[in-house]
């Protein structure tokens, strides 16, 4: 008699896994507490749930961080709900929506390529409404959103997370305007994201990032100031754009149209760019596969590492453009301790000529 097969795993309904994965723990634990709220207001009419739900987190911490994260998992994983979710969450949250922040920046810095299509979605929505509610701490969230719109990659959903989180930006302007640093991020991120998008059918997105970027450097120039001289290089990038034409005319000729405390170009180029710009236009990923590199792989084993990275990352013609980001992030951003320079580590040189030995587009 044959043996009954292995029942499949079941499909968790927040990360992608094949058969073979072990269950996610994170995912295990925002399970668990789903099934803590739904049982506390299976039956209940709206109000009576919320009764119990307040009921509930008022008991202790640990009841508390349950029932956010309950109703933060079910924001992701019940479009439908969402909305009654998300209120619920207001309502209840005794923290400044601190817990639901703190998991919102774990699952983009470690799982956000895992996320199936419903909760990345769902996550920029929520997102979205933590601006729109000013809560405090969702400029971080934005940031760390930005960091995963990767350059020199057009493919769909990278696409449409770039204008996700650039309609965010212009439907809450006076919103981000309070946040200097956020302003620098999301001017640094676009006017980078802008020579990717030249295509004719990305030019609608292009305009927009245009239009962004110009509406920051022209009413906010002192809080872009503090990107330092990469803006100088970003600037000149795009210069043969019309608007940007204009602009770069004005950094060169006419500096106090920009701000009255604006001498001139030399006080930008003089400005050094902090390693936080350089490696934002690396998603984590990325970062964390260079940061393996530089530091756990021996010199001369380097090969499936590197043939791995190019297979996820610089494949394509459009993902030429990347080359540059990650040889300025292992420049400014990747420092080796002395026992790692002086070890059999895989050195920064090697990583930057196999970068730029391979790099598939010619000059013309």
């Amino acid at each position: 008699m044959e043996p009954a097969p292995a029942k499949a795993k079941p499909q968790g309904r927040l990360l992608v896994s094949t058969p073979l994965d072990a269950k996610d723990e994170l995912e295990e634990r925002l399970e668990r507490c789903v099934g803590i709220v739904q049982s506390l207001t299976n039956g209940l009419s709206e109000r009576e749930a919320n009764d119990a739900l307040t009921a509930n987190v008022c008991k202790g911490q640990q009841q508390h961080e349950e029932v956010c994260l309950g109703l933060f998992t079910l924001v992701l994983t019940e479009p439908a709900q969402a909305q009654r979710c998300y209120r619920d969450l207001t309502l209840v949250n005794r923290d400044g929506m601190n817990v639901v922040l703190v998991k919102i920046n774990q699952i983009l810095m470690e799982k956000f390529l895992k996320l199936q299509d419903v909760p990345r979605s769902q996550l920029v929505w929520l997102v979205r409404e933590l601006v729109k509610s000013g809560v405090m701490g969702a400029d971080g969230v934005v940031m760390t959103l930005l960091k995963q719109i990767a350059g020199g990659d057009i493919s769909t959903k990278n696409l449409w997370l770039a204008e996700s989180v650039l309609d965010i930006l212009l439907e809450q302007k006076e919103w981000v305007l309070k946040s200097g640093m956020l302003i620098a991020m999301s001017v640094y991120t676009y006017l980078r994201l802008i020579v990717d998008h030249g295509a004719p059918n990305l030019l609608p997105l292009r305009q927009k990032e245009v239009d962004f970027c110009i509406s920051m450097l022209r009413e906010k120039f002192m809080e872009c100031l503090i990107i330092g001289r990469d803006l100088v290089r970003l600037l000149q990038n795009v210069a043969r754009i019309p608007e940007m034409e204009l602009l770069w005319r004005d950094l060169l000729h006419s500096p106090q149209v920009l701000s009255p405390q604006f001498t001139g170009i030399l006080q930008l180029l003089t400005a050094r760019t902090s390693r936080k710009f350089l490696a934002c236009r690396l998603t984590p990923d990325m970062e964390t596969k260079l940061l393996f590199m530089t530091s756990r792989v021996r010199f001369g084993q380097q090969k499936r590492y590197q043939d791995w990275f190019q297979r996820q990352y610089l494949s394509t013609a459009e993902s030429q453009s990347l080359r540059c980001d990650l040889i300025r992030y292992i420049c400014g951003v990747v420092h080796p301790s002395n026992e790692v320079l002086s070890s059999d580590i895989l050195p920064r040189w090697a990583i930057i000529g196999w970068l730029l030995t391979t790099c598939t587009v010619t000059a013309t």
